[in-house]
């Protein structure tokens, strides 16, 4: 099963923050994977008037699965303009292309370029 239940705890100052997450179950359907963790560090840095720079970077380590261990990171801007937040980042991860596959063989952690609009009602 890949449902998994974690507690997690952050601390920020200023801008950045430092946030870890702790499985008590099994990891996302690996087995023997209970006490996995995953370590989150970033910023989100106003470099200009209401433009942010988004900083993030994170480990994921897998309990007993040293090879399905991976990190990522985040590089990205957000801006609102007429109460539409607009967001453009490059995303990426040093994931195992032989273990991070979907079922049609489809390789789910290159880097990729995200480009979002958010507006809320």
């Amino acid at each position: 099963s890949a449902n998994t239940t974690e507690v997690y705890g952050q601390l920020s100052y200023g801008p950045a923050y430092l946030k870890y997450s702790h499985a008590t179950t099994n990891l996302f359907g690996f087995a023997n994977s209970k006490n996995s963790g995953y370590l989150d560090l970033g910023a989100n840095i106003e470099i200009d008037s209401g433009l942010v720079l988004n900083l993030h970077a994170g480990h994921q380590s897998v309990k007993n699965n040293n090879a399905s261990a991976y990190s990522d990171w985040k590089i990205g801007v957000t801006k609102e303009f007429g109460g539409v937040n607009f967001a453009l980042a490059v995303i990426g991860t040093n994931a195992d292309d032989k273990l991070y596959v979907t079922p049609s063989a489809k390789f789910t952690g290159k880097t990729s370029l995200q480009l979002s609009a958010v507006k809320t009602f």
